[in-house]
């Protein structure tokens, strides 16, 4: 959390055809086009693109839009004229400079998330419960936690029913899913046919609810009742660093998992659900992993428990399997594998498209483990710390980052 603050000055401004060259006074260039300006002109009369709002629209103009003039005030504004109705639009030279487009400030502004494996277990995210609860720092430093490693440990939550739902709307409405708004997970012979989660079995690292269009974003797990024989420890994995590691090992199975999707489905039959509101026929189809335009992974699909018959190309099945098998490899990998035992108080919260999530077996004279499960959007999670990242900007620990 370093202080990052800067005071961008325009040093320099050059009229080309399509854009403009806007030189700063630290020695960078930025280029803008003129259609991008104009379409981000945030007057009174075009809307605000700050706030996400708009009433300018593109098909209002020319593409080959130009200016009448141009000019700049004392380095700190940009003022533009438009042909032909000479509409002003003033662009703040910090705001500019947060925008710019070059390549550099791209790559400035990725986020690069932390990447890990085993050996995580020596320097744990983790943070204590009070902090979260009374100092907005606590809860920015969680969040920040979640966004680098996808994973935070909250240690000594008082183990009470209710305190997960407190706890997890500090970060946004709790998500309605076919388990309710709080699931209870406990072993029981007789749910565990609807939900592995209650059997006793072991559960290999996987994406909850991987069935559906929008699986859950965040989720929470906070233990109220641990085995005393060890077993029943939660497991997790990174699929950012799987997918970094198939793709230096094997860059033809990575590409297969990107291009072609993995049916999933879930359906409770009649039996099982006997009332019609309760009956589940839940299908989806994704790849393995999401890439964003600069061929980053930004969300990670795997589920051994709930995928359906493949639906590929005849002359794809082969090479497929032997991809989907090796990458099966790795996500049982010791190597890549964070394995705890959760304790009564503690807490653990991750993104649920990025970390996937077992369970060791769970001895058969031993049936007392009780977790309680709930989530909340991937929207609200990042709206949270991006207005606690802003609050707090100007205050004691300095300008934050704001990815």
């Amino acid at each position: 959390m370093k202080n990052q603050s800067k005071q961008y000055q325009i040093s320099k401004v050059q009229q080309h055809k399509e854009k403009l060259l806007v030189d700063w006074t630290d020695g960078h260039q930025s280029i803008f086009h003129y259609i991008w300006l104009r379409d981000n002109c945030y007057c009174s009369l075009c809307g605000d693109p700050r706030h996400g709002e708009k009433r300018f629209r593109i098909v209002d103009v020319p593409l080959d839009i130009e200016p009448l003039s141009v000019s700049w005030d004392s380095g700190k504004a940009l003022e533009i004229l438009w042909q032909p109705d000479a509409h002003k639009s003033i662009y703040d030279a910090e705001w500019l400079r947060q925008h710019c487009y070059s390549a550099k400030e791209r790559e400035h502004r990725q986020h690069r998330p932390i990447f890990w494996h085993s050996n995580i277990v020596t320097n744990l995210p983790q943070i204590a419960y009070e902090e979260v609860q009374t100092r907005d720092v606590g809860r920015l430093q969680l969040l920040e936690y979640l966004r680098d490693y996808g994973i935070c440990f909250v240690r000594n939550v008082p183990t009470l029913k209710g305190k997960l739902e407190s706890f997890a709307e500090l970060f946004g409405p709790l998500l309605e899913t076919n388990y309710g708004r709080v699931f209870e997970i406990v072993v029981d012979p007789e749910e565990s046919q609807k939900s592995v989660a209650n059997s006793q079995m072991n559960l290999i690292p996987h994406t909850d609810d991987a069935y559906q269009y929008a699986p859950p974003g965040i989720i929470f797990f906070h233990c109220l009742i641990a085995n005393n024989d060890g077993t029943g420890e939660s497991t997790f994995v990174d699929g950012f660093q799987i997918a970094e590691v198939l793709r230096q090992e094997d860059s033809e199975a990575f590409d297969l998992l990107c291009r072609y999707e993995i049916p999933f489905q879930k359906h409770y039959s009649d039996r099982l659900r006997p009332t019609a509101g309760e009956r589940i026929d839940m299908r989806f189809s994704s790849p393995v992993f999401c890439l964003d335009s600069g061929g980053n992974v930004k969300e990670v699909r795997i589920s051994n428990l709930f995928p359906a018959p493949f639906d590929l190309p005849v002359e794809i099945i082969q090479q497929f399997y032997a991809a989907y098998r090796k990458l099966m490899q790795l996500i049982i990998d010791p190597r890549y594998c964070l394995k705890q035992g959760l304790q009564p108080g503690d807490l653990v919260m991750f993104d649920n498209h990025r970390v996937l999530h077992g369970r060791t077996a769970i001895g058969r004279q031993n049936q007392h483990r009780h977790l309680r499960y709930c989530s909340v959007d991937r929207d609200y999670f990042h709206s949270q710390r991006r207005i606690l990242n802003k609050n707090l900007s100007f205050g004691e620990i300095g300008l934050l980052n704001v990815n």
